[in-house]
């Protein structure tokens, strides 16, 4: 076999080199070429998510928590659809007013649930006893789902606190048994450890709880002493009533006549008067009048 002329053999790598260039450059103009497509697509998702762009609320400049929005704080811009979130505005005039609740960067989007009207905001001073009325005491009584109103009442509201006792009767092993009116329109400053603008840790509260009211001096006095003498019941206000109305005291009589339609005679202890005679006592029935 006839070797290769010299001048052929320098053109053997020559075409090897040309082969493998050519191929690099048609690997590299495939490789592009899907690159380009990969592009075009992004491009046309990207434009998808952008053709139909919203108005909505947004931050003029960067807002601290707990800031009063007022107009200069506030802007329009558009939002691609997709990207609007839940509870945007679409009005500043929805906003105007509330407090930030967490601290908010320009250009983002002012949510409703990021802000909260400005009497819902706790009181600067949470402490009990800035919640207390000036002239008033805060007591704390025991109370349960019968006595609390079920568990319904809460901090804020107002109740009427009445006493049920039994009233000695002279020459009756037993005495009358009577629910009056203590106090009317006392506010509830605390249920447990909830007052107004802190809401309760437990998710439930228990059968037995209690109950921080704000009664004047005297009045912390009276209801401590008839909470040691009788029952204490509490009777919830409604927000549209105010001042005090009269109430009678509940007793058989009163019950009977009232409610009932009977003559309040008709349920009078019988008269009796005590007769001693040394050591020994006879009680003698007096006739009626």
């Amino acid at each position: 076999m006839n070797p290769l002329p010299a001048n052929l053999k320098r053109l053997v790598p020559l075409a090897f080199a040309l082969a493998m260039g050519l191929a690099a450059v048609m690997l590299l103009r495939q490789y592009l070429g899907q690159q380009r497509q990969a592009v075009e697509q992004e491009r046309r998702r990207l434009a998808a998510d952008y053709q139909a762009p919203i108005e909505v609320v947004v931050a003029a400049k960067d807002l601290t928590a707990g800031v009063a929005l007022e107009p200069s704080h506030l802007k329009m811009a558009p939002v691609p659809e997709k990207f609007v979130q839940p509870y945007a505005v679409r009005s500043p005039d929805e906003l105007l007013g509330r407090l930030t609740l967490a601290p908010i960067a320009e250009d983002e989007q002012v949510l409703l649930n990021k802000v909260r009207r400005a009497e819902e905001a706790p009181p600067r001073d949470a402490t009990l006893a800035g919640l207390m009325p000036k002239g008033k005491r805060a007591v704390t009584i025991a109370v349960d789902a019968i006595t609390g109103v079920g568990g319904f009442v809460r901090p804020g509201d107002k109740v009427d606190i009445l006493w049920t006792i039994q009233i000695p009767q002279p020459g009756q092993s037993q005495g009358q048994v009577v629910t009056m009116t203590l106090f009317q329109e006392v506010p509830v400053l605390a249920v447990g450890q909830e007052t107004v603008g802190r809401a309760r840790q437990q998710a439930e509260r228990s059968a037995d709880y209690t109950v921080t009211l704000a009664l004047n001096p005297q009045e912390t006095s009276f209801l401590l002493f008839a909470r040691e003498q009788g029952k204490i019941q509490l009777s919830l206000r409604s927000k549209a009533e105010t001042g005090p109305v009269a109430v009678v005291p509940a007793n058989i009589n009163t019950l009977m006549e009232t409610v009932l339609g009977a003559p309040a005679s008709s349920a009078r202890a019988p008269r009796q008067v005590e007769v001693y005679k040394g050591l020994k006592r006879d009680v003698v029935q007096l006739p009626e009048e």
